[in-house]
């Protein structure tokens, strides 16, 4: 019986050796998120995020920077400090993507960053696990197109977020350079609505009392956009314009179907959250923290034809059999989570 004892002894010894190495490589994956601000795109983001760590399972950890340049840099060291495998940010500025990506890159740990309009690509003596976009680029001739096909010759304003953001400014200079290389439309003034549907709506107000000539509004994102076209009806105004504007979220496709939005670009956050979550868990897992490597999110331009159709319109908030089709169709490296 001791004898038997001894060898069952040994013999679960020996197991538990075998078993520890495989418990230590099934450790969750730790991803550290931060996002820039409270917006609803940052909170739709941060839900796809929480929805791809949660897919995958890993551990998620989350901060948010209120738009403070000095709380992100300490977001980014916290989160070193913690331990996490890699490091997720939307970041609203150029010097903020590059100080997670040097900081992540000292650290030994993967950084992912999204909605930075390439800007990375101005710093090639920096690494990270990947750069997850939509084509803001791309996006200011989709609207010059729309302009000149619908209404050619017409002068335009544009009521953009914040002149430090990468977005912001990628957006505003595609749309000036693709207006002014077809010749049909010409922009007459730029304000900035800081992401502030009510400065937004304050801003076409002054614009329209200005008696500056302009028939054609573009609005950032359709929070903002509402509150135009919202004064413009107040104002009594509204039908001497047109209201074009960028999201295809739930409040563009309302404000579609009651005519108060003639065309929008859709461009889910919620999914683009959890496609730079899922690319920074691959880049953990695959041994990957410095591929640079470039995902792509798609765009769509939506009419009011389209306004319904969920093909055209990605949700914003989680759906999974959505976000699973379009993921795997446009970065089928990524297809592998949802086997």
């Amino acid at each position: 019986m001791k004898k038997l004892l001894t060898i069952a002894a040994v013999a679960a010894a020996a197991l538990s050796m075998m078993i520890a190495p495989a418990a230590a490589d099934e450790e969750p994956v730790k991803i550290g998120y931060i996002s820039p601000g409270p917006d609803t795109w940052y909170l739709r983001a941060e839900e796809g995020a929480a929805w791809a760590a949660d897919l995958a399972g890993a551990e998620i950890v989350t901060y948010n920077s209120n738009r403070d340049s000095e709380q992100e840099k300490s977001n980014i060291e916290q989160l070193i400090n913690e331990g996490c495998d890699c490091i997720v940010i939307l970041s609203w500025n150029e010097a903020g993507c590059v100080t997670a990506a040097q900081e992540c890159e000292k650290a030994g740990i993967g950084c992912v960053v999204f909605d930075a309009c390439g800007v990375m690509a101005n710093h090639d003596d920096v690494n990270l696990t990947a750069a997850v976009d939509f084509d803001w680029q791309g996006m200011g001739k989709i609207y010059a197109d729309w302009m000149k096909e619908n209404y050619d010759g017409a002068k335009f304003v544009f009521i953009n977020g914040t002149e430090d953001s990468v977005v912001c400014q990628t957006v505003e200079s595609s749309l000036k350079a693709a207006t002014e290389e077809l010749g049909s439309n010409e922009c007459v003034d730029v304000r900035y609505g800081q992401y502030d549907p009510e400065k937004a709506a304050n801003e076409i107000e002054d614009l329209v009392n200005s008696g500056l000539e302009f028939s054609v509004i573009g609005v950032i994102n359709e929070d903002c956009a509402a509150a135009v076209a919202t004064r413009l009806q107040d104002m009594g105004v509204a039908d001497q314009y047109h209201v074009f504007a960028q999201n295809g979220s739930d409040t563009g496709v309302d404000l579609m179907n009651g005519g108060m939005l003639e065309f929008t670009i859709a461009s889910s956050p919620g999914m683009e959250g959890a496609v730079a979550v899922l690319a920074g868990i691959d880049g953990v897992k695959n041994d990957k923290l410095y591929d640079n490597a470039a995902v792509a999110c798609p765009i769509a331009p939506v009419t009011p034809d389209k306004a319904n159709d969920p093909t055209v319109v990605i949700p914003w908030q989680v759906d999974a059999e959505a976000w699973t089709s379009v993921i795997s169709e446009n970065a089928p490296e990524l297809a592998y989570f949802f086997e």
